[in-house]
């Protein structure tokens, strides 16, 4: 009889202790969630060159990551600062990270989006950016702003670009290669290599960028980087006005489409850049989104590097950075990374947004 009471007791104790550890362990497991949902690491910077190889030239790559070493004022170039360990150590904890390849337009660099760049790093991404090897470039990552560029010379050949049509974009696809290129060498780094979680790739570009990020996408068959898992798109009339409709057509990922409502009515070719942010929002397959943000200009998703009257006219403010930054997050974070808790932020209208289209269908505010 004392045989079975203390058998008895043992499996009550075992049972209650079975309890408790599982309980713990579901409290850990939502705090770990928690902590996913809410992370907010802090931010590396560090630059890279890629060598020349197979005819082209060494390619500079920014690079922003979580890391483990303690941020501090960092200055980029001209009024565009933000809190970043310059080189620091790269933390593993969360690791492997998603990581998005962001194109910059043309004449610009791979700092024009610094503001983005740091807002997905501290949510536990990887982000590179390289500097293309446009024929203009008005900001390069290691100077910042150029001194001596062709400003006219700029102005026209972007003019030329916005001009052709899909069959003469050939001369425009060494930026194919240049993206190709960054993600090949993040994913073959010693050091950001292991980092990376190869099968959660976002693309991304700015204008010229856009069409470049959208090369890769699917619209190229030789060129479709099958990886790729979403795609984000600032304000880009190249992108489609150098891809066809079937092309675009193409594109399977889930894709975010933001443009500025002072570039609505402005031309690329015979088209206004509304036509064109619609052309890519209808064709693309989908999951899609549609933004356009309030009172902004073509310009309105870059950083700047200067603090001429000009400068600050043409890039973004602190809100509409945060605007697009909020929105931009959340829709990698939900098809990239797979993270919960950003369905609240994708569901509803900001007062910035004039217009915000999901599916096909208009979120009222």
């Amino acid at each position: 009889m004392m045989a079975w009471l203390q058998a008895l007791r043992a499996h009550f104790l075992s049972g209650v202790l079975l309890y408790v550890m599982t309980g713990v362990m579901g409290v850990q497991a939502a705090q770990d969630a928690r902590e996913v949902r809410d992370l907010q690491l802090s931010v590396g910077y560090r630059v890279i060159d890629l060598p020349s190889t197979g005819g082209m030239a060494s390619l500079t790559v920014a690079v922003w990551y979580p890391t483990s070493s303690r941020p501090a004022p960092y200055g980029y170039g001209g009024p565009t600062r933000g809190d970043v360990a310059y080189d620091g150590l790269p933390l593993t904890q969360h690791g492997p990270y998603p990581m998005l390849v962001f194109s910059h337009g043309y004449g610009g660099g791979g700092l024009s989006a610094v503001f983005f760049a740091q807002a997905l790093a501290a949510r536990g991404w990887i982000v590179a950016c390289p500097d293309h090897h446009d024929r203009h470039s008005a900001v390069r990552i290691r100077s910042a702003q150029v001194a001596d560029f062709s400003r006219l010379g700029l102005l026209r050949h972007a003019a030329e670009i916005a001009a052709t049509e899909p069959k003469d974009r050939a001369p425009y696809a060494y930026r194919f290669d240049e993206l190709q290129r960054t993600i090949d060498g993040m994913l073959t780094s010693k050091v950001f290599g292991p980092l990376i979680d190869a099968q959660r790739l976002a693309l991304g570009g700015h204008s010229f960028g856009g069409f470049t990020a959208l090369g890769l996408s699917g619209t190229i068959a030789q060129r479709h980087e099958v990886r790729a898992k979403a795609l984000l798109l600032f304000s880009t009339g190249t992108g489609g006005r150098l891809f066809s409709a079937q092309e675009l057509a193409t594109v399977k990922i889930p894709a975010m489409v933001f443009v500025g409502q002072r570039e609505r009515e402005q031309k690329r070719g015979d088209q206004t850049m509304a036509q064109i942010a619609d052309k890519i929002y209808t064709h693309v397959a989908g999951p899609k989104y549609l933004l356009e943000l309030k009172d902004a200009s073509h310009f309105s998703f870059n950083n700047r590097f200067s603090d001429t009257p000009m400068a600050r006219r043409m890039s973004g403010t602190p809100e509409q950075f945060e605007v697009i930054s909020r929105y931009a997050v959340a829709f990698l974070e939900k098809y990239v990374a797979q993270r919960s808790g950003t369905e609240a932020v994708l569901a509803q209208r900001d007062t910035q947004l004039v217009r915000y289209w999901v599916q096909d269908s208009p979120i009222a505010d």
